[in-house]
């Protein structure tokens, strides 16, 4: 062991130096381990146990945070035959299966699931296809085609690809849960708080989507929201 005071080697279980009499074990206790490839490959393989999860517990982490749902539906649309996993590798997940609730509900089925933002973008997206189909078609064609825009959308986004976008962020939601939290009995109380359903979600900040688009609406074309 070098002194830190005068360089000196000395033995590495001497605590004080034997040129100098400067302590060693304060230094020695906070010198860390060789880089040895043994340590390395020990350190490699601790961080990409952290980053990717067993089947088993990316399975009980997705089960606490989408509830009774998972085993009965969300599973089989997710994984299918594969193994359940935490990653984003789309050759070993499905996604393209349709969701129904999505498909009928849209917007509020998206507010159910907590996926406020999402659910904030589809209807600006839909209040902003609104706005340039009243003025790129007139009065009259847009009466016969406008109205069919919130239905189309909504098919699209939450219906065909409401699955994926909800593995999305269920996904999103676990990591930053589990980064925050080393303790996986409080993971799994925040993991179900902030997971699961949302009827006041699904009502009430439907209401608030819905009044953002009519007065985007009555804002930029208070004469077509008069006629609509």
């Amino acid at each position: 062991m070098l002194c830190n005071n005068c360089g000196q080697e000395n033995s590495n279980d001497a605590i004080v130096c034997s040129n100098c009499e400067q302590r060693l074990s304060d230094v020695q206790a906070q010198t860390p381990p060789p880089l040895t490839p043994v340590n390395i490959s020990k350190d490699a393989q601790s961080i990409q146990n952290q980053s990717a999860p067993s089947s088993e517990s990316a399975d009980a982490l997705l089960a606490a945070f989408v509830g009774k749902k998972y085993d009965s539906y969300y599973r089989e649309r997710w994984f299918k035959d594969s193994i359940p996993n935490l990653g984003t590798d789309k050759k070993d997940s499905y996604f393209s299966s349709s969701n129904v609730a999505g498909l009928f509900l849209g917007a509020i089925w998206l507010c159910y699931r907590k996926m406020y933002k999402l659910a904030f973008f589809v209807i600006l997206a839909i209040t902003v296809i609104d706005l340039i189909l009243m003025y790129l078609l007139g009065m009259e064609k847009y009466n016969m085609l406008g109205q069919y825009t919130f239905m189309i959308v909504w098919i699209v986004i939450t219906g065909f690809f409401g699955n994926y976008f909800y593995w999305k962020y269920s996904v999103e939601k676990i990591r930053k849960i589990t980064a925050a939290t080393a303790d996986p009995a409080m993971a799994q109380q925040q993991l179900i708080k902030q997971g699961g359903t949302s009827w006041v979600g699904a009502i009430g900040v439907t209401l608030l989507l819905i009044m953002m688009s009519g007065g985007i609406t009555y804002l930029f074309a208070p004469a077509w929201y008069l006629i609509i």
